[in-house]
């Protein structure tokens, strides 16, 4: 089995109640979230538990995460509980114009991760590993994350990097550091992760889709995916990867969607599931087309239910919804 190890964020999704607006919802319900949470989760789910390095505060709401970890077969060993407050995304109501989220609580508790506490004895047993943008936000957890990426890259292991661009949470003044960062970590990154409006918000590139991906690979990586929300996922590749230079594309799958939260999460986390392999065995990688189809499937199921990582299908579920639409 393939050693997994995801570094970034865990926080606490509330999701919104009936309402137009945050100002008019009767209530919030509150749920697991933090995107490189919900991948940890995602692989678990998808019988590839990783190791996940991530910060913990020591709340109630820091008690419900670990706790939810822990049920979900994520191992604590690199989990660090800290004084303060979890940080709280709430997220606005569907079909409100404008930001999804909104952030409150101690961004230093979630978000800044200390350089000097890389987890390098892990990096070192790990063959993929893959890193969250958001915590680029807070100058520690900017540090830290780059440091990851960097000791990864030196350790031949396959790292892979979703940009998540948030620009309400850059303070005013960071922007510039923010953005170099993430031309950093590409740098050192073999599987980029972007959505065409976190790309465009950095100012890296303004194209979509297929070009987009191909204007990623200039920055380091191998293999550059966009995600496209209802309309799927593109791919590009370069002759560096295991599955060879190459362009793929998979529309997606239409189903009912009760709450997209997280459905990119689902995605990352079935693609990294189904391309890890090729860390593993570089003589039989897998096709880029299949994965992208079978992450496809992951995000799709994890739309008919509440909750970024409440709702996220397991294997088996993968696998028959995949069935059922062959």
């Amino acid at each position: 089995m393939t050693d997994i190890l995801v570094a970034g964020e865990t926080l606490v999704d509330l999701l919104p109640g009936a309402g137009e607006t945050l100002r008019d919802v009767d209530g919030f319900t509150h749920r697991p979230g933090g995107a490189p949470a919900n991948v940890a989760v995602g692989l678990s789910r998808l019988g590839t538990p990783p190791a996940f390095w991530t910060r913990l505060g020591d709340d109630p709401f820091g008690d419900f995460l670990r706790e939810t970890l822990d049920d979900e077969g994520v191992p604590d060993a690199l989990s660090r509980r800290v004084g303060g407050n979890t940080t709280l995304a709430v997220v606005s109501p569907p079909g409100v114009d404008g930001r999804r989220f909104r952030f409150y609580g101690s961004r230093d508790v979630t978000f800044g991760f200390e350089p000097d506490a890389v987890p390098t004895d892990a990096l070192a047993a790990a063959s993929w590993v893959h890193l969250g943008g958001v915590a680029l936000t807070h100058p520690r957890g900017r540090t830290a994350i780059r440091e990851v990426a960097a000791v990864a890259d030196e350790r031949g292991c396959t790292v892979s990097f979703d940009v998540n661009y948030r620009p309400d949470l850059v303070p005013e003044g960071d922007r510039d550091a923010v953005v170099e960062a993430i031309r950093d970590i590409l740098g050192d990154t073999d599987v980029a992760f972007a959505s065409d409006e976190d790309v465009a918000a950095t100012g890296i590139s303004s194209r979509e889709g297929a070009d987009l991906a191909r204007d990623l690979l200039e920055f380091g990586p191998h293999t550059a995916v966009v995600t496209l929300g209802s309309a799927g996922a593109v791919a590009a590749s370069m002759d560096a990867a295991p599955w060879g230079e190459t362009t793929a594309r998979h529309e997606g799958f239409s189903v009912e969607a009760v709450d997209a939260t997280g459905a990119g999460d689902a995605f990352t986390s079935g693609l990294i599931n189904r391309l890890a392999a090729g860390a593993v065995d570089a003589d039989d990688p897998p096709d880029l087309a299949d994965a992208l189809a079978f992450a496809n499937a992951t995000a799709a199921l994890s739309v008919r239910d509440r909750g970024g990582m409440t709702a996220l299908p397991d294997r088996e579920a993968v696998e028959a919804f995949l069935a059922e639409r062959e």
